[in-house]
């Protein structure tokens, strides 16, 4: 998983994080699908490895969030069409 330091301060450079970060969110979405789909067939297998898939999804959505609100405050507001 990514690291949990300082984002960066650069537009160019959230977008990037924000990219790199979105391809590990969808890849732990696919990896949990998976799992999902196996546990349906065996609902008496250990649970450990889903949980910490679930974890760190949860981190991942809580890292999107925070790189969109920096990328929207560094770009201020839209006028709409």
């Amino acid at each position: 998983m990514l690291g949990d330091g300082e984002l960066p301060v650069g537009l160019d450079d959230l977008c990037a994080l924000e990219r790199a970060v979105d391809k590990e969110w969808w890849w732990i979405s696919g990896a949990l699908h998976a799992v999902a789909e196996i546990r349906a067939d065996f609902p008496h297998a250990p649970t450990g490895r889903f949980r910490e898939l679930q974890a760190q999804k949860l981190s991942l959505d809580r890292k999107r969030v925070e790189i969109a609100v920096r990328i929207a405050a560094i770009m201020g507001p839209r006028k709409a069409p």
